[in-house]
């Protein structure tokens, strides 16, 4: 596990690079977290598919967007555009510290939408991978705001931590989203794109929600597109699901089992 900064002079990026252990595939993937207390949670589960990865022999890279984790800088004047950005300078830093020509990239949540969106022209991705993929920035505003105006008191009536700002920012669970942020990612949408650049496309799913349904009717256009459930805690923001989503195995040893097959070919 090697800690670096890497990226451009006036935004460096924070991330880890995990070797390969087995045998070098010439195969590099990228991990693209999702966003808030659900990038926090992901950590572990993230820490885990790097770790069978390389043991598997790719070579792994998570990183941090700007304005985020270890990342220089803060969500003040950052776009969804500088993240996308930021996944093509970690994509060009995993194959220049690698030295390798083949390139995959997984994103989970809000990450799934951006990895999307940021490989979805490019004609050097191998495989993108999504894990219950936020389909809109659109969906995931009314997702955050569904669950604000569902929050009531505590016990002792003070009001819920959660709020939409005057001035146009959400504050969830301990993040704040500024308002420009929020605009920005308001017109992200992978429900009117198929990714036909990218050789395979797998599409992984813990529970079923008409988004997914949506997206599975769209990409199904794609030759190589394919979906599959598995069975696993989702509500990334939920206290009582904390343990079991840590860590979900089912769908780590998914991922990775797909992994290992597809890239043989």
């Amino acid at each position: 596990m090697t800690p670096m900064y890497f990226g451009r002079s006036e935004a460096p990026l924070y991330g880890v690079y995990d070797a390969p252990i087995g045998a070098d595939r010439n195969h590099g993937v990228v991990l693209c977290y999702p966003f808030g207390q659900e990038y926090m949670r992901a950590h572990r589960a993230y820490r885990q598919i790097a770790t069978q990865l390389t043991r598997d022999g790719f070579h792994v890279l998570r990183f941090d967007y700007r304005g985020s984790g270890d990342s220089s800088g803060d969500m003040a004047g950052v776009r969804a555009e500088h993240w996308l950005q930021d996944i093509d300078d970690a994509i060009q830093e995993l194959r220049d510290t690698a030295g390798i020509g083949r390139i995959s990239v997984l994103g989970l949540r809000l990450g799934a939408l951006l990895a999307a969106i940021a490989c979805g022209h490019r004609r050097d991705i191998d495989r993108l991978i999504l894990w219950d993929p936020v389909t809109s920035g659109q969906q995931y505003e009314a997702e955050l705001l569904a669950e604000i105006a569902a929050e009531v008191p505590n016990e002792y009536g003070a009001p819920p931590g959660n709020s939409l700002r005057p001035d146009g920012g959400i504050d969830y669970n301990g993040f704040s989203m500024p308002a420009g942020f929020r605009e920005s990612m308001g017109t992200l949408d992978i429900l009117h794109m198929v990714p036909m650049t990218i050789p395979r496309v797998f599409h992984v799913f813990s529970h079923e929600t008409e988004h997914f349904q949506r997206l599975r009717e769209a990409w199904s256009r794609h030759p190589a597109y394919r979906y599959q459930y598995t069975d696993a805690p989702h509500d990334w923001n939920s206290v009582d699901n904390f343990g079991g989503i840590l860590v979900p195995p089912s769908v780590i040893q998914t991922i990775v089992f797909w992994m290992e097959d597809i890239s043989v070919h």
